[in-house]
This record gives structure tokens, sequence and C-alpha cells, in this order.
């Protein structure tokens, strides 16, 4: 099986459509700047020609993207075996990325999770939340709640709506508290909460919500001015008809006017989390 990140952890390669997102910090840029902001705009020759020396000389975030090239074969020969040593090496300085890359991937390789754990831990020190998602897991298989909602609650508190997800499915302590960690998960663009919040939203009876936390669950993307409604009404009712299946026809038209105005206000300066991914420059 070849040993690559697309194929062994299952992530997309390293492409020019890849899409990065990178803060300018300085106002000189320097070679390692340089380097990312060829990365960044697919200049995959370029880049890597900037970050090999950068790499021999211990930089552990050229040490990662030359990885990445490497690993993929973007802009340079595809040479695995170096690529996967210049991952550990990055991972070896702490850099949290490549931590995470190398935990995935002996997690596809079938590796203990006594191997695993400080890869993660080691990400999530340096407020990787995707690591702390994992380790919280880990607690929770382990029956240790109080290390898994520390965990988790550090993952909400850096904004990662998956923790609050969890957070609300395992230690919310009210009803209030978990509809309060599943709207603003919601609102984060996590549609697994949008899914649980639908289904609330049918126990008490608000068709208008619960079709409109479908609909958002379901994938719609946000709305502007230049919207094609239409194409969001067939969408709607083909995934999310069930709802307010029940009304008569009157009421159901009313309904789905009401959930427009829902998905307006929900969708108005929307600005959802991204997750991380592999190989991507943050």
């Amino acid at each position: 099986m070849k040993n690559s990140i697309a194929h062994i952890l299952k992530f997309s390669a390293v492409t020019a459509g890849v899409t990065l997102c990178l803060m300018a910090t300085a106002t000189a840029a320097s070679p390692l700047d340089e380097g990312v902001n060829s990365y960044r705009h697919g200049n995959f020759e370029a880049s890597a020609k900037t970050f090999a020396p950068l790499a021999e000389q211990g930089n552990a975030t050229a040490q990662y993207l030359l990885a990445c090239q490497m690993i993929n074969g973007v802009g340079v020969n595809a040479d695995e075996k170096r690529g996967w040593g210049w991952m550990k090496a990055s991972a070896d300085n702490h850099n949290p990325d490549a931590s995470m890359v190398i935990a995935r991937r002996l997690e596809a390789t079938g590796a203990k999770t006594d191997n695993i754990r400080p890869l993660y831990q080691q990400a999530a020190d340096q407020n990787q939340t995707q690591a702390m998602l994992w380790l919280a897991l880990d607690a929770m298989d382990q029956g240790k709640s109080d290390q898994a909602k520390q965990h988790l609650s550090t993952a909400w508190e850096a904004g990662d709506p998956r923790a609050a997800t969890l957070l609300a499915n395992r230690f919310a302590d009210s009803d209030a508290a978990r509809y309060q960690y599943l709207r603003q998960a919601a609102e984060r663009g996590e549609m697994r909460a949008a899914a649980y919040l639908a289904e609330e939203a049918r126990t008490i009876g608000d068709p208008v919500e619960a079709v409109g936390w479908c609909a958002i669950a379901t994938g719609l993307p946000g709305h502007d001015q230049h919207a094609d409604w239409k194409s969001i009404g067939d969408a709607v009712e083909k995934n999310c008809s069930q709802y307010d299946k029940d009304l008569s026809s009157a009421d159901r038209a009313a309904n789905r006017e009401k959930v427009d105005q829902f998905l307006a206000r929900f969708f108005y300066g929307y600005n959802p989390w991204k997750p991380w991914r592999p190989c991507a420059v943050n």
C-alpha cells in the first residue's frame, strides 16, 4: 500500500487548489515568509527550493511543509522516505501539525495508542484543538470523565464547535445548557449540532426551527443577496419535509416563509469554523 498522506491518512494531497489561511504578520518578508507565500499560491517548485535550506537549518515549519511536498510529490520528485523523515524532524521540533500528521499515520497503520497519545498531547499543548478532541475521546474510553471534559472545554474556549457538541451531549448539566452549547456550535458551522437542534425543535413542536436547523444540518450554503432561493427551497423540500409534513397546505406554506426568514437571520454574518487540515498553512 502506498505510504502517502493522501492514501494512508485519507487526506487531500497538496494541490494548487487547496484553500489556505495565511495572515501576513511581518512587514519585511523573511525567507520562510517567501516560501510560505509561494506555497500558498501554488508555486511549489519555488517553495521547495526555499524550504530545503531552512529545513536543514532546523526550521520546523519549513521541515513540515517540505515533508508535505515530498510525500505527495508536489513541486518536487516524490520521495516518501525523506518526506516522512522531515515530518518526524518537524514533530521532534514541536511543530503541532507534523505531530498531528504522524499521529494520524500511526493510527492508520494500527500502532498502539500509547505511542500515539504523546503526539496528540504535544499538539494539544500548542493549542491544536483537533488533538484535544482526540485526547478527550481517549480519556472517555479510559473512564476519565473529568480529564475529557477539561480537554473539550479548552478546545471550545479556542473556538472549536465540535467540542461544544460533545460537551452538550456528554457533560451538559441541564437542558438549557445543552441547548446553548448546540446552538453556539451550529452557529460556528457544526452541522451535527444543527441536526440535534432539528430534533429538539421537533420534540417541542416548533416546525420553523425544525425545518431550519435541518436545512443547515444538510449543508445548505450561506445566503446572500444573490442566493438562489428556489434551489434552496427545493433542497429543503427534499431533505427536511418530514418536519412539517403534517401541516395543512396553507400552514406549510406559511411555515416555509418563516423558515426562509430563519435561514436569512442565521446566515447573516455567518463565519463558520475552519477545521484543521494537513498541509495547509495557518
